[in-house]
Formats: C-alpha cells, sequence, structure tokens
C-alpha cells in the first residue's frame, strides 16, 4: 500500500498537466490578404514608368511580413497581391500590421491594360489603365 502511495502525487501531476490547455501554435507563410487602397491612373503614355500604389493591412500582431508582388500574366494583364505570414503561440498583439509600396513599370504594348487585385485567393477586383502612344495632360 505504501508504493501504491508514492505514485499519487506522480498521478496527480499528470492529471493537472493534462488538463492545463497549451495554447496551439500555428504558421503560415505567404497568406493573401487585402490590397485596402490603390492608386492606380487611369491612362499612361506608351514606354513611360508608370507608378502604382497599394496598402494592405492585417487586424493583429500574428501577422508581419506584408509585401506585394505585381507580375505580369499576360500581354496586358497583370496581377497585384499583398502577402503576409501569420504566426500564433495563443493570444495575439492588439495591433495593426500595415505595410504599402509604389510599383513601377513600364507598359511596352498600347491599348487596355488589366490589373487584377486581389482581396483573398479567390475574390479579387479590377482595374483598367489605358495605354496610348501620344497621350497628353489636359
Amino acid at each position: 500500500m505504501i508504493k501504491l502511495l508514492k505514485f499519487y502525487p506522480l498521478l496527480i501531476f499528470v492529471m493537472l498537466a493534462s488538463c492545463t490547455p497549451s495554447p496551439q501554435y500555428f504558421k503560415y507563410n505567404n497568406i493573401v490578404i487585402p490590397v485596402e487602397e490603390r492608386i492606380i491612373p487611369e491612362t499612361a503614355p506608351l514606354n513611360v514608368p508608370l507608378s502604382i500604389y497599394a496598402y494592405a493591412s492585417a487586424p493583429d500582431g500574428c501577422w508581419s511580413n506584408i509585401h506585394f508582388i505585381f507580375e505580369e500574366t499576360d500581354e496586358k494583364a497583370y496581377d497585384l497581391v499583398a502577402l503576409a505570414d501569420y504566426e500564433s503561440k495563443g493570444a495575439c498583439p492588439e495591433v495593426l500590421v500595415t505595410g504599402d509600396t509604389v510599383l513601377t513599370f513600364t507598359p511596352v504594348r498600347p491599348g487596355n491594360h488589366i490589373i487584377t487585385i486581389w482581396k483573398t485567393s479567390t475574390t479579387f477586383d479590377l482595374d483598367t489603365i489605358k495605354v496610348g502612344e501620344a497621350m497628353t495632360e489636359k
């Protein structure tokens, strides 16, 4: 019976340790977050560098490394996406994480250039830039 009493403290410790929930750990890289603000010109001259402004934010401090990708997907089609990393060990700090950028590219073909601005990995907005050979300011 005395030998059995020696195991009671160990049994109680194991029971208490298993009752204490440990925070779950999550880590994800390059998650699509919404491009919330953008400044994209309606018109642009041909063969002249063009700047696009983009801004994105994430709701709490578990998010980090907000960065933007702008790539040509077809002759006059482009994707603009904001990506961020997410890492949580439990509660996330209540702080807004933001990022912005100015992207520059030079349109080399006249006509309508379509930019797909990603909100999630499945939803997006479209924006159009009319590129002409002799665009003039009024």
